[in-house]
């Protein structure tokens, strides 16, 4: 089992409220005011600003990278405009082709004025990347974003060509002049060495689980289309949806899904409560309170959901703070694991299924798709599975306040469990999966200095586990559980007059790393104990698997 504690605390200092105050509004104009520098001749011998995320490393082979350059485009003017595409095909130059870890590296360089842009890139429909893009100085500024996508093995050496597609809805005119300027390269890595035998039998008596999926499904948007191939969600009563078909050999099924919120929902973890509003007459305001839940269901049944991490953009709050260490998650947004191998008896019949979205109290708007990983069975044509137990408990969620005019505390709290057991029979022998997810959420939202001053103390404990247990004629049993989410996530800002030092601590497992930043300037870093080798396997963001004896 495992459990992300997401604690988020902010206090922000608001401008003066009105009738037609927005709690956010500060961020619109520190913005403006902030971008508002102009490019004169002697800063053009001062060289670009490196910014990053602080984040876990990539745990890397010795062997030499196979490198294979996939695009090279100018990102001007893209709002409203088809996604950039480039063929991809699989390298066909390496020595190897056999490889242990596949990095996707995103490189970008940008000077001038500009907001943060969300994008995405996209393999064959399948998402790979969902990032936000660094705030440009006049001087420029550049940085890179590395992701692990070994995960998506069966899609990178796919045969034959695939459309890669890169969707980032930059504005250009005469205020707002950056230019993104991007590469997109790949590494392949060689394997290091084969299995041993031991190795070789844990792998498969564990029956492909921990390994790569077979096939990859997009729940996404299909071209043609002028926008990215996100589904956008603009309200509590909007639902996205996909019709998916899968083969019946699966033995195993997870949905990967993607999540990013903007606009009036941002900031959701700080809109006011609706009463709030309507006593102070905010017309204007963000509201629907401050809890968020993204809730998947196939075939109209609720199947998993997700309480998404409070990821803070590089131009939320105020851009200064993520200058030039942008804040967690946001250069590389996390994605989301529900395991649906207990709904694979429902599933397994040939027929076609619907996956649907929605966002609970949502405002406009999320982007939310979804990869869908499945193991075949290599040597059976069909499988057979059947749907033991579903149990979905009611969602609690209970909400207090009390507040006088614009001052006023309020307290926000939910809880969610859903649990599903299921058999699957293949020729990996019948093997029972019971997928659980409990949440227990917590919000604190204190309004003082007649509505100037908001603090939010927000908490997310999220526990998901999966446990397998296959039978031998022998009566022996082995038990697999994965630990969904194993990294702890901590960011922590304060946002005062000065603005002038920002420090974060990202605690990673085994790793820290503590970084702080004054003026574009590192003050502070400390990296600790380097991340030790595991016999588990990882799987990008969070996604941990271990051998329970």
């Amino acid at each position: 089992m495992a459990s992300i504690f997401r604690p988020l605390f902010l206090f922000l200092l608001l401008l003066p409220l009105s009738a037609t105050a927005n709690l956010h509004k500060s961020k619109t104009l520190l913005k403006s005011s902030l971008l508002s520098s102009t490019t004169t001749s002697h800063l053009n011998d001062t060289p670009p600003t490196t910014y990053f995320e602080v984040t876990k490393p990539i745990r890397l082979p010795k062997t030499q990278p196979c490198v294979y350059p996939i695009l090279h485009h100018d990102f001007g003017y893209a709002y409203g405009k088809s996604p950039v595409l480039a063929n991809y095909t699989p390298p066909c130059h390496c020595l190897s082709h056999d490889f242990s870890k596949i990095v996707l590296e995103w490189n970008a360089t940008c000077e001038g004025r500009q907001f943060d842009r969300i994008f995405g890139i996209w393999l064959d429909g399948i998402e790979l990347l969902r990032s936000c893009t660094a705030e440009p100085r006049a001087t420029g500024i550049v940085w890179s974003v590395k992701k692990d996508i070994t995960r998506y093995y069966s899609l990178l050496v796919k045969n034959g060509t695939q459309s890669l597609a890169v969707y980032l809805g930059n504005l250009v005119d005469q205020t707002y002049t950056g230019v993104y300027h991007v590469d997109i390269t790949v590494y392949y890595y060689p394997t290091e060495k084969k299995f041993n035998d031991f190795e070789s039998n844990l792998e498969n008596l564990a029956s492909g689980y921990g390994s790569r999926a077979d096939l990859i499904l997009p729940i996404s948007w299909n071209f043609p289309l002028n926008d990215g191939l996100w589904f956008e969600i603009e309200n509590s009563t909007d639902t996205e949806w996909k019709e998916i078909k899968i083969p019946q050999n699966v033995f195993r099924a997870v949905l990967e899904v993607y999540v990013s919120f903007h606009e009036s929902d941002e900031f959701w973890y700080g809109n006011p409560p609706n009463d709030y509003l309507l006593a102070n007459n905010l017309t204007d305001t963000a509201g629907n309170g401050p809890f968020r839940e993204v809730v998947v269901t196939l075939d109209g049944n609720v199947t998993g959901a997700i309480w998404p991490f409070t990821v803070v953009y590089t131009g939320g709050i105020n851009p200064l703070l993520w200058r030039p260490i942008s804040g967690i998650g946001s250069f590389d947004l996390p994605s989301y694991d529900v395991e649906i191998t207990p709904l694979l008896g429902n599933m397994l019949d040939g027929k076609t299924h619907t996956l649907q979205f929605r966002v609970t109290n949502a405002l406009n708007v999320w982007y939310i798709d979804a990869n869908l990983h499945l193991w075949l069975d290599g040597k059976n044509t069909y499988t057979e599975g059947k749907l033991l137990q579903h149990q979905v408990m009611p969602f609690r969620v209970s909400y207090s306040s009390d507040f006088k005019g614009l001052n006023g505390t309020f307290l926000t709290k939910a809880n969610r469990s859903i649990s599903s057991t299921d058999w699957v029979k293949s020729s990996h022998d019948k093997i029972m999966t019971k997928a659980i997810q409990k949440f227990s959420y917590s919000n604190s939202m204190v309004m003082g200095d007649n509505g100037n001053v908001q603090m939010v103390n927000q908490e997310i404990h999220f526990d998901d586990s999966v446990q397998v247990k296959k039978a031998y004629t022998e009566r022996n049993h082995l038990m697999v559980r994965w630990d969904l989410m194993k990294r702890s996530l901590e960011s922590e800002a304060l946002v005062t007059k000065c603005l002038s030092v920002l420090s974060k601590i990202c605690n990673m497992g085994r790793a820290s790393w503590n970084i702080s930043s004054s003026n574009y300037t590192i003050l502070n870093d400390e990296v600790g104990n380097a991340c030790n080798r595991s016999t588990g396997f990882s799987f990008g963001f969070g996604f941990s698997s271990r051998w329970i004896p």
